[in-house]
């Protein structure tokens, strides 16, 4: 799971703003319609002083993400699921049939239409979005996993196969490994509390992509 991932259409307070104005009239959108975007949208999240702000504005994580989760054997095999919780407690549950595309305008405007609840014609029933699901509720009520485990350089150093050695034997169990969509900063305390635990896997700060590949690899390696 991609948790607190940082993709979300731009706020309302913020919608009026010069830096985002401009930049919907560069992309031929209302500005309801555009993802917000640290690149474009910086002074408009600084100045509005949003909630968290340097953990938003990055939907290209998000597609690294998962165009890193959704290429493994793992996905391919239909033995992985993906979750993508967003910061403002969006959820995106992502089908074991969708390709996503590798182009990230592309993948964009799909998005864009899904977070619009635009029909999309392409892949329909492939992305399912829902509004206003908690993580703690996506845990609970949705995913029922027998165990939570979270990846931040926070957290008990150890090897990703000691990792799975220790908590993964049984695989008629459900495993659910939740890895930050943001840039900056940590999972919020509400993340923490909802994993059974948490691990570094590295000394360094790495990116979600890199932690979702070196995690899914070893995984394939105990399947």
């Amino acid at each position: 799971m991609i948790a607190e991932a940082a993709i979300e259409l731009v706020p309302q307070i913020l919608r009026n703003h010069p830096s985002v104005k401009n930049h919907s009239k560069r992309a031929g959108r209302d500005s309801n319609e555009i993802f917000l975007d640290i690149s474009y949208h910086h002074k408009a999240m600084v100045e509005g002083n949003i909630k968290q702000w340097w953990k938003r504005g990055r939907p290209d994580i998000v597609h690294f993400d998962l165009v890193e989760a959704l290429s493994t054997p793992l996905f391919k095999q239909k033995n992985l699921q993906v979750y993508v919780s967003t910061f403002d407690n969006n959820l995106i549950t992502i089908s074991k049939d969708l390709r996503i595309p590798k182009n990230y305008l592309r993948f964009e405007r799909l998005m864009i239409g899904i977070f619009n609840k635009h029909e999309n014609k392409n892949s329909p029933d492939l992305i399912e979005f829902q509004e206003n699901v908690s993580f703690n509720n996506l845990i609970k009520k949705i995913i029922r996993p027998d165990l939570v485990i979270g990846f931040s350089v926070k957290g008990t150093k150890s090897k990703i196969s000691d990792i799975l050695r220790n908590n993964t034997i049984d695989t008629s169990k459900n495993y659910c490994f939740v890895v930050g969509g943001f840039q900056r900063g940590h999972f919020s305390e509400a993340i923490t509390r909802a994993c059974n635990a948490v691990y570094s896997i590295s000394p360094l700060s790495l990116e979600s992509h890199v932690v979702i590949a070196r995690v899914l690899y070893e995984c394939e390696n105990n399947i």
